[in-house]
Formats: C-alpha cells, sequence, structure tokens
C-alpha cells in the first residue's frame, strides 16, 4: 500500500483536507492519536464490475494518508542535530502540500494570502532538511576516507553533488540520477525527492487556475471547505447537493487519481463470484508482477495470463460470454498490464 504524507503550512487547511479524506472514502488506522488513515480509491470500474458479478465480496484498492503536524516548524538542522519533524513522514511515497489560496476574515492569514511564497516555504523546508542529512553523512564519509576507507567514495562524490543542488535551493526530484546514484541515495529519504502533489485550498468563489507543477510535481485546486460539507453527507445525496452548489467534480476523487498519477500507479482487476478486487501495480510492470502481487506463488509457477479491458468484459456480460466471443487472451510473463485490465493467472500448482 502506497503512503502520502500531507504537509502544510498553519491555516492552510491542511486538518481539513485530511478529515475530507477520511469523511469521504476512509478509516483511522492504528492508536487513535496518530493521524493516519486508509483511504479507499474511489473507482467506478470496480463498481460496475461488481454490478456484474454480484460477488461476495468487494475490494477496493488503498492508499494510506499520513497527517503531519511538521511543515512550518522544521530547523535546518532538524535532522542531523536534534528530533526528525519529519519523522511521521519522511517514508512515504509522495507528499501532499496543502498551500492557501483563499481569504478568510475569520481565519487570520500571517503576511496576507500568497500562495506562491507558501509553498516556496514549504519547499525550502525540505531542501534544508535534506541539507541537514546530507552534510552529516559527508562528514562521516569524509573521516572515513581520511582514514584509507575508499569503499565509500562513490558514496561521497553522489552526497557531493547533491549538496551542490541543494545549496542552490534545486528540488531534488527534478533531478535525474544514475542506478548506482538512485541505490546510494535510497535509503536516505530525502525529502525533496518525494514527488510532489500541490493542492491549492480555495473558497467557492474563487476560478484561479493552478500554474504547472513542474518535473515530479502535480498540481491542482480544491475547494475544501466545500468539499468537506459534501464528504460529510451519505454517499448517495452528495450528487445531488454537488448539482445544488454547482460543483462539478469529486475532489475526493480528483486527489486520490492526482496521486496515482504522480506514483505511476494502474489498476487491474481481478473478478468472479467470490471476489471482485482492484490491486494496484506501477505502469510499465508485467503480468509475472500482477501475479506476484496477488500472491507471490502465482509468480512463482506462472504459465499464462488470461486478459482482456474491463469495458470490453462489461460488454460481453461476464467470463464465460467473452470466452465464446474469444475476446480473451493469452499472454505471457512479460506482457506489459494495461490500466484497466481483468487478468486470471494460469499456473502450476
Amino acid at each position: 500500500m502506497k503512503r502520502v504524507g500531507i504537509l502544510g503550512l498553519p491555516q492552510s487547511g491542511k486538518s481539513t483536507l485530511f478529515e475530507i479524506l477520511m469523511q469521504g472514502a476512509g478509516t483511522h488506522h492504528g492508536p487513535a492519536h496518530e493521524q493516519v488513515g486508509v483511504v479507499r480509491v474511489p473507482d467506478e470500474r470496480v463498481d460496475r464490475l461488481s454490478a456484474l458479478f454480484q460477488p461476495k465480496k468487494t475490494t477496493y484498492a488503498q492508499v494510506q494518508f499520513v497527517d503531519s503536524a511538521a511543515a512550518g516548524h522544521a530547523s535546518a538542522r532538524a535532522a542531523a542535530k536534534g528530533p526528525d519533524l519529519f519523522l511521521s513522514v519522511r517514508n512515504c511515497d509522495a507528499f501532499l502540500a496543502v498551500v492557501r489560496d483563499f481569504e478568510s476574515l475569520a481565519v487570520a492569514a500571517a503576511g496576507g494570502v500568497d500562495a506562491a511564497r507558501d509553498l516556496r516555504d514549504l519547499q525550502a523546508e525540505f531542501i534544508l532538511n535534506d541539507l541537514g542529512i546530507v552534510e552529516a553523512r559527508l562528514e562521516r564519509v569524509a573521516k572515513e576516507l581520511r582514514v584509507g576507507k575508499k569503499e565509500h567514495e562513490r558514496e561521497h562524490a553522489a552526497l557531493e553533488r547533491v549538496r551542490t543542488l541543494l545549496e542552490a535551493e534545486r528540488p531534488l526530484r527534478a533531478e535525474s540520477f544514475d542506478a548506482e546514484e538512485e541505490k546510494l541515495l535510497r535509503g536516505f529519504q530525502l525529502l525533496s525527492r518525494k514527488p510532489l502533489l500541490v493542492v491549492y485550498n480555495q473558497d467557492e468563489a474563487s476560478t484561479r487556475v493552478p500554474p504547472p507543477g513542474g518535473s515530479g510535481t502535480l498540481a491542482l485546486a480544491l475547494k475544501a471547505h466545500t468539499e468537506r460539507e459534501i464528504v460529510a453527507l451519505p454517499p448517495e445525496e452528495r450528487a445531488a447537493f454537488r448539482a445544488e452548489l454547482g460543483v462539478t467534480g469529486d475532489g475526493l476523487s480528483l486527489m486520490i487519481r492526482a496521486c496515482y498519477e504522480l506514483l505511476g500507479l494502474i489498476s487491474f482487476f481481478t473478478v468472479g463470484p467470490d471476489e471482485v478486487r482492484a490491486w494496484t501495480l506501477h505502469r510499465g510492470e508485467k503480468a509475472v508482477d500482477a501475479a506476484a502481487e496477488i500472491h507471490t506463488d502465482l509468480a512463482k509457477g506462472f504459465i499464462r495470463a488470461e486478459v482482456i479491458a474491463w469495458d470490453r468484459l462489461l460488454e460481453a456480460g461476464g467470463t464465460a460470454k467473452a470466452r465464446e466471443k474469444a475476446w480473451l487472451r493469452l499472454e505471457g510473463r512479460d506482457y506489459l498490464v494495461q490500466d484497466g485490465d481483468c487478468i486470471e493467472i494460469r499456473f502450476n500448482k
């Protein structure tokens, strides 16, 4: 399950956004005091497949969201010389940064509302935190090199390059690293390397279009106050309320789908009378990876994958009818799984 850390400066609406995710499709996970939630990924394809097969169980994909109070309080060297204030989100796969883009007399904004400034401040915290980690490691590696331990020379070179980039205030998510550098840097969990979804929290009247995100970054606008009112309603009443307010999009689905796009994720499905289930893969992964996602034994004994696109399966009216029409394809282990594939694995037990 992928983890997304939620960050934001004070009064940005970060807690409101976490509340939206929990009310809309989520459940709290772990101790009550921890702001961690598991959110069901809304997917109309799962709904329609479930309606067709009427299974005993329907299982949606899930994403874990972790709320953080770190932003706005981290020091330039916190990770190196004190408690790691980003500890709760450091092992997340991506970040969701909430920036304030609304005026409110009830909620004062220190220094006025300036979304671009707030985003720069958040980025600066990532970079300063990373710089503290990199400089601390460089000190240790330099000592080892001075006493003749040469095995860390490649790491030293990679970290020197990273330090130069960070000192130039360049987020690492926009940079390219070779395979060896990737391996060397992976364990540091550097914040500015994480893919970033920027959510511009706007008021009801706003029509501002967010600026493009840049490399490793996506941006979207969300009217969080309105969305919170909508997701507080029973699911069957939300569409009518959206229509009454003139809200055309589903903000909850928009955020989660943006996280999928940012992380390069796709969904494939297994279907049948027992269960209709959505599974998650990285774009570009193969049929044998899909088998392993379901169960490692399926990957070990993989023979073939029986594949059909979800909408084609609906058109056929079920697996048996699709087989009669010869719409099911047999694919080998290297088949690149497509978003929306329905897959059945044939394997040696």
